[in-house]
């Protein structure tokens, strides 16, 4: 695999609290990088019990080169956020990660 096959272009975000002026916390995603990736679906799992409706739970792989990616950072492609769960180094490529990500339908 070429740099080529890094086609989707995707932003890096991290979760950025503050304290409001009542004395509570606001909660937003800020961007921390764009990166190009080579997102890949990986599959699904459904999960739910007793009285609890079901959540559809999508998973993907994602390809970058190594930067500043870290588990619990959410990545943004096509619009759609995906929260990081781990990161790996890319073997048998150095300079390369793998992002495992999940995104939760409701």
């Amino acid at each position: 695999m070429s740099i080529a096959s890094l086609r989707t272009l995707a932003v890096l975000e991290i979760l950025s609290e503050a304290e409001t002026v009542f004395g509570g916390r606001s909660r937003t995603w800020t961007e921390a990088a764009a990166v190009w990736v080579d997102l890949r679906p990986a599959g699904h799992r459904e999960a739910g019990g007793g009285g609890t409706r079901p959540v559809l739970t999508e998973t993907a792989e994602a390809e970058a080169r190594t930067g500043v990616a870290a588990r619990g950072m959410r990545l943004k492609a096509g619009g759609e956020p995906w929260r990081i769960v781990a990161v790996q180094p890319g073997r048998p490529r150095p300079g390369r990660m793998i992002l495992k990500l999940e995104r939760a339908w409701p």
